[in-house]
């Protein structure tokens, strides 16, 4: 099957992830705690930029491919035998396995995955973090809004996307101002907020485009979410995966806790909690089924702990 048809749902790249990546220490394979950046080669799917960092304490890291998959992906039996490096990565469709010679500052190898041709790749040393913190742009910040394709499908979202805009005061809950329409794709956050063209009614899409946007203000500078995540870990230890109940990977579903209950709060600020209510109800038979079915059972909980931890936008 196309890769590109098995990667993780939307984006789950949220505080949570944060937490993880501040958490590993010891990543550099020479001093200190280093990112490696460079190119994965998927041939028919082109070239694409990856990031990753590695813990060689916990054998585990993770990979980020922006372009491609817009969610970091797990990295797992990491190690490092003599100038040889192998780990693997937990695509949606099953895992890869990678395993490359590390050259001085530079890791060399080759990725076989069930379904692809073997695909080459290589890192190097770099400074940058792969997630940085996100800053919630000024109000005086246009949104654009573009259309991939200038669609006729797409253009129509556009307007009446912007009629929503106009119509509701949705700048609390903005905290990314580029928005891309295109026909035909998973709605994903990451790198540019994305919408697709299918949206039956507009709680739909405005609940969808709030969804998305809470996925860039779990990634703001606010220790409120480690602390959510450290009590999500307690009460929820199993979680489920595939689709439809889960959403993709435990990871996934894990991250989606946070950003499904911020979707409905948000959505009850602009339309109501009754309307709100139906909508989280109507989710239930949708996707990430067991994610919005448990937020709906454990609303209280969900209220009173990002209540506490103060992570409700007013």
């Amino acid at each position: 099957m196309n890769l590109l048809f098995n990667v993780e749902r939307e984006i789950a790249i949220a505080a949570f992830i944060v937490m993880m990546l501040t958490n590993c220490q010891g990543m550099a394979f020479q001093d200190g705690n280093q990112t490696w950046k460079g190119i994965f080669d998927f041939g028919s799917r082109g070239k694409q930029e990856a990031s990753a960092q590695f813990n060689l304490d916990k054998n585990e890291g993770v990979l980020l491919l922006p372009n491609l998959i817009p969610v970091p992906l797990n990295l797992k039996d990491v190690s490092i035998k003599g100038d040889s490096l192998f780990f693997s990565i937990g695509f949606r469709s099953g895992p890869a396995y990678c395993k490359a010679l590390i050259v001085g500052s530079r890791i060399e190898g080759v990725m076989d995955k069930e379904g692809i041709p073997p695909s080459s790749f290589w890192l190097e040393v770099a400074n940058k973090r792969i997630i940085e913190s996100v800053t919630k742009p000024s109000k005086d910040e246009p949104l654009i809004i573009k259309s991939k394709g200038n669609l006729s499908e797409e253009l129509a979202i556009k307007e009446r996307l912007e009629t929503l805009l106009a119509k509701y005061d949705l700048e609390p809950y903005i905290f990314t101002k580029s928005v891309n329409i295109e026909k035909g794709v998973i709605p994903h956050s990451h790198p540019v907020l994305t919408l697709n063209a299918d949206f039956e009614t507009d709680t739909q899409l405005l609940a969808t485009f709030l969804h998305e946007q809470m996925h860039w203000y779990t990634l703001t500078d606010n220790d409120g979410f480690r602390k959510v995540g450290t009590a999500f870990l307690g009460k929820y230890p199993k979680l489920p995966s595939a689709a439809p109940e889960g959403a993709g990977s435990e990871q996934s579903t894990f991250l989606h806790l946070g950003v499904c209950y911020l979707e409905f709060h948000t959505l009850s600020k602009v339309i109501g909690r009754d309307k709100a209510l139906e909508y989280l109800e109507f989710m239930t038979t949708q996707y990430y089924r067991w994610v919005y079915r448990t937020i709906l059972e454990d609303l209280d909980y969900f209220e009173s702990l990002f209540e506490q931890n103060g992570l409700h936008l007013k």
